[in-house]
C-alpha cells in the first residue's frame, strides 16, 4: 500500500532522481574518503536530525531521499544506489540518524564496508516500541560487528552502553551553532505577551503541557509550528501557526522575536532551539536534561 502512495507521490521522476543523487555521490568522493548519510527531512521530520548532521559534518554529509521515514526509492532503484556507493570505496560510510530500512544495507555489506551509526535519540523514546525494537537491531548489528562504532548525540549515552555491552562507542556533541548576524525580527503586536512553543508533536517535546499552561498567562499569544492539533482547545484566536517546514534563517527569524521561548521537553539530546533562543537574548525556559546548559552558563558567566 506505501509503495503504491510513493509511486503516486513520486512518478517518473526517481530516474531523473537517482542519477542526481548518484552524480552527488561521485562529487562528494572527490573531496572525501568518508560519507555522512542523512535522510531528507519530510515537513517537521528529520529537520532537527539534518540540521545537526549537517553542522558537524559540514563537507561529508550526504542527503539520502525519503518521504518521513521511508525510501524514496524503488527497490531496483535502492540496488542501483547501493552498487554506486560501495563501489566508490569510501573508508567509513556513517549514517546519522538513519530510519529502520538502513538496517537491510548494512546487514548486506557490513562484512566488507566500514559502517558507523550515529543516535540522535535519548533513553525516554524506548516507550515506543519501533523505538525499542530499532535500538535492538543496531546492538545485534554492533554485536556481530557490522557496525564498528556507535555515536551518541545525548551525554553520558556511549558510557553507558560501552560499559554494558563493550561496544566502540564514542560521544559526538554538537558544535555551538552560528547565529547569522542581522536577523529580521517578524512584525508582531507588541501589546501582547508573545509566547514561542517550537518543537515536533512527540511525546518527548512536551507541547500540549507547555501550550495549556501558556494560555493561563494573560494577554499572552502563543506561537507554535503546527496550530491544528491544538484546535481541540478552542482558543485559536490566541494561538498562532507558523508552519513545520520553515527554512533555518526563517525559523530564527520567529523564535527570535518571541518574548519567552518555551522547552520543557522530557528528554533531549542537546537542545538546539533553547540555545538559539538565548544566543538571540530571548529567554527560554527548559529543563535541567539538555546539554546546552553549559554552553549557556559559560556565556552568562562572562
Amino acid at each position: 500500500m506505501l509503495n503504491r502512495i510513493l509511486r503516486k507521490v513520486f512518478p517518473k521522476q526517481n530516474k531523473a532522481l537517482l542519477d542526481k543523487k548518484v552524480l552527488e555521490l561521485k562529487e562528494l568522493r572527490k573531496r572525501s574518503d568518508e560519507i555522512v548519510i542523512c535522510g531528507s527531512p519530510t515537513e517537521g521530520s528529520w529537520l532537527g536530525i539534518s540540521n545537526a548532521t549537517h553542522s558537524l559534518f559540514p563537507d561529508k554529509t550526504y542527503t539520502f531521499p525519503q518521504w518521513y521515514s521511508h525510501p524514496v526509492f524503488k527497490d531496483k532503484e535502492m540496488k542501483v544506489w547501493k552498487e554506486a556507493l560501495v563501489g566508490l570505496q569510501f573508508t567509513k560510510i556513517t549514517i546519522s540518524g538513519f530510519a529502520t530500512f538502513f538496517f537491510d544495507f548494512i546487514s548486506e555489506y557490513g562484512e566488507k564496508e566500514h559502517f558507523e551509526v550515529i543516535y540522535h535519540g535519548t533513553w525516554s523514546e524506548m516507550h515506543d516500541k519501533e523505538r525499542r525494537d530499532w535500538m535492538a537491531r543496531m546492538f545485534q548489528l554492533a554485536g556481530i560487528g557490522k557496525i564498528k562504532e556507535i555515536g551518541f548525540i545525548k551525554e553520558g549515552m556511549a558510557e553507558t552502553v560501552h560499559q554494558l555491552y563493550s561496544f566502540n562507542c564514542i560521544h559526538v556533541p554538537l558544535p555551538n551553532p552560528e547565529i547569522p548576524e542581522g536577523i529580521q525580527k517578524i512584525n508582531l503586536d507588541r501589546s501582547k505577551f508573545h509566547i514561542g512553543v517550537f518543537g515536533a508533536d512527540t511525546f518527548n517535546k512536551n507541547l500540549h503541557n507547555q501550550v495549556v499552561h501558556a494560555l493561563l498567562i494573560e494577554n499572552a499569544i502563543i506561537h507554535v509550528l503546527d496550530k491544528s492539533i491544538f484546535d481541540y482547545l478552542n482558543m485559536s484566536d490566541r494561538v498562532v501557526e507558523h508552519g513545520k517546514n520553515l527554512s533555518k534563517e526563517k525559523f530564527l527569524q520567529i523564535l527570535g522575536s518571541m518574548d519567552l521561548n518555551l522547552y520543557m521537553s522530557y528528554s533531549e539530546s542537546w537542545g538546539l532551539v533553547a540555545y538559539e533562543s538565548e544566543a538571540m537574548g530571548v529567554r527560554c525556559i527548559s529543563k535541567n536534561n539538555i546539554d546546552y546548559l553549559n554552553q549557556i552558563k559559560e556565556n552568562l558567566i562572562r
